[in-house]
């Protein structure tokens, strides 16, 4: 095969290089949504341009229409490659069925049948021979039309997808108007061409400056990073308002509800500290999620805003952007004032009370004699009442945060030594043995409330206890990371299949007289302490609650005596 350099090879051998460096760039995307049929349409790109090359510098007529043949394969790969990125950037991808890929395959198949017997027929094209610039200058005929109207079928199907997102979806207004506009140059450079204007057909180059335009899309608009994907049932559904930020935290995509909380009428490629009329925390840089309170103006009113900012990640690891989501806490904020007010009103005013009756009651103990088990049950209920409150009102200071929220280490050690004295000093006809040593130094993040713990646990092993001498064990040990303490009693134990329930809100277990709340205290307390608890069956049959909770830091070493 003879061949011949010609001036009109030059840009169809630049836009191979570059087409050949792009696609090796553009590989890196290849399991993001929508980069499969691009990754499709840039290696027709490629087959095209070195059909075309090998083409142009053919002397030999016979050469020039065999490399002119096989030109309408790579077309029909770049122009279906186009479709099926629209597709799947929109989330349609339930169009692309097996039927539909046979219908797609089956027209390169057709149309090379049609080229390869076009000498018979000659409905697909004819020709002109210009030996002097050694140039194959087409007329085509009906069969190369219908081709051509296939091929532009596809690229309207991308067009109308795109273009539709863009109007319903703003925030991807640029990303559709990169892909709807590089095609659109396809389209003018070929209207060009079929009307003579230019010698050679300008596809390969047209394309070449599509795909520098996608990989611009994909560099500064993240085109491939963050898609469209169900993002109506997803996220314009949702009441919680929902910002999408870039690296550079400039908002890429915002919710409907995320629309009211802005400041300005379009957010869109905004940064974020723009957007919203208060101060954003900072975007953090921590791998996890990061979460605060915020207070915003919405409508004129100032509301109170759970904010909460998780990063995303690409395939590779690399962080594309992050996720802002705001949930409205301004009715549970309100909540938790009215349970304040209820919390100061037992924990004061009906507790205070009570311990007058109580008082009064003691009293009254050496003046009363026919009626010594009346004035008992009073006093008694008296007290079932006061500690009824006080469990009622610990409960209610840890749901709405007015018991210290902050956690410190403490010596839990030198704590659970206090509560056990306390309770032997309380319940006179009960045993409180200590097993081993408690250590010292064992200290664990929590707060004032870790007394209510323990409180709780000896209560509930003594009150539930029928036994004459009630009887409670109590062990600590502390290793490297966490310590543990068993409390167990000689009562009626708990079965099995209530050791779960017993911790519910208000599971009273065993028609006791207990206060109902007093062990969900207890699990809601270890559980914000970042421990846990579990029951099980004590030596004596009893029940035996084991609670582990971690170490507040490595200088947490337990010691046999107290430190000096």
């Amino acid at each position: 095969m003879a061949l011949e350099y010609t001036h009109y090879v030059v840009p169809y051998v630049l836009a191979l290089l570059v087409s050949v460096a792009l696609v090796a760039r553009l590989w890196r995307y290849r399991d993001r949504r929508g980069a499969t049929g691009f990754i499709f349409d840039v290696a027709g790109l490629i087959l095209l341009s070195a059909v075309y090359i090998v083409q142009l510098v053919s002397t030999d007529l016979s050469a020039k229409l065999f490399w002119w043949n096989w030109r309408f394969v790579p077309m029909t790969f770049m122009a279906a490659g186009y479709m099926i990125t629209a597709i799947e950037y929109t989330d349609h991808e339930e169009w692309l069925t097996y039927r539909t890929g046979a219908a797609i395959a089956a027209v390169p198949v057709l149309s090379q049948l049609l080229v390869w017997t076009n000498d018979a027929h000659g409905l697909f094209y004819g020709y002109e021979y210009d030996a002097a610039a050694n140039l194959l200058v087409p007329h085509f005929g009906p069969l190369y039309w219908l081709f051509a109207s296939v091929a532009v079928g596809y690229l309207i199907v991308g067009i109308y997808l795109l273009l539709d997102l863009s109007l319903t979806q703003r925030a991807f207004l640029k990303q559709s108007t990169i892909l709807v506009g590089s095609i659109v140059l396809v389209l003018v450079g070929e209207a060009v061409w079929w009307l003579g204007l230019v010698p050679i057909d300008p596809l390969p180059l047209t394309s070449t400056v599509k795909v520098v335009g996608f990989l611009f899309g994909v560099a500064r608009f993240e085109l491939l990073d963050i898609v469209p994907v169900a993002r109506n049932k997803v996220i314009e559904n949702m009441r919680d308002g929902v910002f999408v930020v870039d690296r550079t935290g400039r908002v890429v995509d915002v919710n409907e509800a995320g629309r009211r909380l802005a400041a300005r009428p379009e957010p869109v490629r905004r940064p974020i500290s723009d957007v919203l009329d208060a101060e954003v925390p900072a975007v953090g840089e921590g791998e996890g999620e990061e979460r605060s309170e915020i207070e915003l103006t919405v409508e004129g009113e100032r509301r109170q805003f759970d904010f909460r900012i998780t990063p995303l990640y690409d395939d590779s690891g690399a962080r594309s952007g992050r996720l802002l989501v705001f949930r409205d806490i301004t009715e549970l904020k309100q909540r938790e004032e009215e349970l304040s007010i209820l919390n100061r009103i037992v924990r004061h005013d009906i507790r205070n009370d009570m311990t007058v009756i109580k008082g009064r009651g003691e009293l009254l103990d050496e003046h009363v004699d026919d009626g010594q088990p009346h004035l008992d049950a009073m006093t008694e209920s008296a007290e079932h009442v006061i500690e009824l409150t006080e469990n009622v009102g610990n409960l209610m200071a840890s749901i709405t945060g007015e018991a210290t929220v902050d956690v410190e280490p403490v010596d839990v050690g030198a704590l659970l030594r206090r509560q056990v004295t306390q309770a032997s000093q309380q319940f006179d006809d009960a045993e409180f043995e200590v097993e081993g040593e408690i250590p010292y130094n064992c200290r664990v993040e929590a707060n004032e409330m870790l007394s209510s713990v323990f409180t709780n646990l000896f209560n509930n092993a003594v009150q539930h206890n029928d036994g004459p001498t009630p009887t409670v064990h109590v062990r600590a040990e502390c290793d490297d990371s966490a310590v543990h303490i068993e409390i167990a009693d000689d009562g009626p134990g708990i079965p099995a299949d209530r050791r779960e329930e017993i911790f519910g809100r208000g599971e009273k277990g065993l028609d006791s007289t207990g206060t109902g709340v007093g062990l969900y205290l207890v699990d809601t307390l270890v559980e914000q302490y970042g421990g846990s608890i579990e029951v099980t069956d004590s030596a004596a049959g009893g029940a035996l609650f084991r609670i582990t909770l971690p170490l507040a830091d490595a200088e947490s070493r337990p010691v046999a005596t107290e430190p000096t």
